[in-house]
């Protein structure tokens, strides 16, 4: 099958022959650096990017290139919002669930690793161009399963049939595949009116406030007056939902607050107030976002501040207690649910209040907290690293402000205030020890002292080292 470049019209070839199977819709312009005639470099082969399907579900749409190896091989780029990944046909999947079965978080065995589902979409296909192995159009559904283990990457496809195709690879990054022929800015600029993350200004449909807007980064807008929820795929504005909320109280940081730090400059583009589900504890995630395609999260919470990168790399190993991440175990800490209470500005998918997930943290000292955020339809791993106020403050040039601010209090979890909680039980228990010891030891001689410290040693330790937590 082939998409005409300029009429869209749709030809496909049967045999000898071919035949118009009418047109297909323009695809929508997402400020992709891909293009057809782009080419790359993967597991030491050459390709060329010779098609593309673009893709829409209920949170957002990605696009699907089609691409040709110099083998002969063929395989697939996904590129959703500035991630990436590599899959090659690998045969029917006779061992995969039903579809309908499936649920994030489910395993699947294959080739001697355990992957686990990362994200299970519907999607409809939206529009398409150049050469595709298939015939596509609009209305036609992709139903998709995604799993992840370590930088491995699977995918499912049950679009043609109960029994998946299987497609193996990898996440990568554009500059992993050393492609050549990209689209250069000044042709992005020409086709959108303006380049992906490039600071816009939109006003809402609803009440005429300004939303600040990333084009290509974050298309679904919560406007910071009224809460209207749009999209904004063009130049203009979709309203999502028209139902009104209240306005959040201040926040120690604001819509449109720029920051530099880890050598780039990073813009504040949309806020969240989260809420425990099982309690009124609260905490607000500031969503960061860079020029060079980054995302990055800031939570405040009464613990302080913590900086969160959602990771490309999953754990290799997943138990009901510990995760190990490139190599380091992490030993589970707790699980608790989280509703979103408040949303405002730009997000890169489609946020609504009311929205539910479930976490569950893990640790290591030294290394920072490890979380896994599922959904109804995904999982996603982040890390998160403490950070000073004092440190934030300097990002934001907030002139120390931040460090007095003021921040509702969060239940501090049992494990992480267990230093405070046994030290006075130390204390009665040392009592305790050295009053039917000393005597003891008296009469013993050193070999009694000895024990007698040895044994105040055992009861202090874990309270000023971290000896005692979970290792490899």
């Amino acid at each position: 099958m082939a998409v005409c470049a300029y009429c869209h019209s749709t030809v496909v070839r049967e045999g000898d022959a071919v035949r118009d199977a009418g047109k297909m819709s323009a695809v929508l312009e997402d400020h992709s650096p891909i293009q057809i005639t782009t080419a790359g470099m993967y597991a030491g082969q050459a390709f060329g990017v010779v098609g593309r399907i673009q893709l829409r579900y209920d949170d957002g749409f990605w696009n699907e290139w089609y691409i040709l190896f110099d083998d002969g091989r063929a395989g697939w780029l996904s590129d959703a919002s500035g991630q990436y990944a590599v899959t090659l046909d690998d045969g029917i999947a006779e061992n995969a669930q039903p579809f309908g079965r499936l649920v994030p978080g489910g395993r699947y065995r294959h080739d001697g690793q355990t992957y686990s589902l990362a994200d299970l979409r519907t999607a409809r296909c939206t529009g398409g161009e150049g050469e595709l192995p298939f015939v596509v159009g609009p209305g036609w559904e992709a139903r998709v399963a995604d799993y992840r283990q370590a930088h491995r990457f699977l995918t499912l496809d049950y679009s043609d049939s109960p029994k998946p195709r299987r497609y193996m690879g990898k996440a990568v990054g554009l500059e992993d595949l050393k492609c050549q022929l990209l689209r250069a800015p000044e042709q992005i600029r020409r086709s959108a009116g303006h380049l992906r993350g490039e600071a816009s200004t939109l006003a809402c449909p609803a009440c005429g406030a300004s939303i600040h807007w990333r084009p290509a980064v974050a298309a679904h807008l919560h406007c910071p007056a009224c809460g209207t929820v749009s999209e904004a795929t063009t130049s203009t504005l979709e309203v999502m939902d028209a139902s009104r909320r209240e306005a959040l109280a201040d926040t120690s940081l604001a819509l449109g607050d720029q920051a530099r730090f880890d050598g780039q400059d990073w813009m504040l583009i949309g806020l969240l107030r989260q809420r425990e589900t099982d309690s009124d504890e609260t905490w607000t995630e500031y969503l960061l976002y860079s020029l060079s395609g980054r995302f990055l999260w800031l939570v405040e919470s009464s613990l302080g501040w913590d900086k969160v990168q959602v990771l490309d790399t999953w754990p290799e190993a997943v138990s009901a207690s510990a995760v190990t991440l490139d190599g380091v175990a992490f030993t589970r800490l707790q699980a608790y649910g989280a509703e979103v209470v408040y949303a405002a500005g730009a997000f890169n998918w489609r946020v609504r209040v009311g929205d539910r997930v479930s976490l569950t943290d893990y640790r290591r000292v030294g290394r920072g907290i490890l979380c896994c955020e599922r959904s109804r339809a995904e999982i996603t791993w982040s890390m998160a690293q403490r950070v000073p106020a004092s440190q934030v403050d300097g990002w934001f040039a907030k002139g120390g402000a931040l460090a007095a601010h003021a921040t509702q209090e969060l239940k501090v979890p049992a494990e992480v205030a267990a230093p405070e909680v046994l030290r006075p039980l130390a204390w009665i228990f040392s009592g305790v020890l050295l009053l039917i010891n000393v005597p003891l030891s008296f009469m013993g001689g050193v070999s009694s002292w000895i024990i007698t410290l040895l044994a105040l040693a055992v009861l202090w330790l874990p309270l000023h080292t971290d000896w005692f937590e979970p290792r490899e």
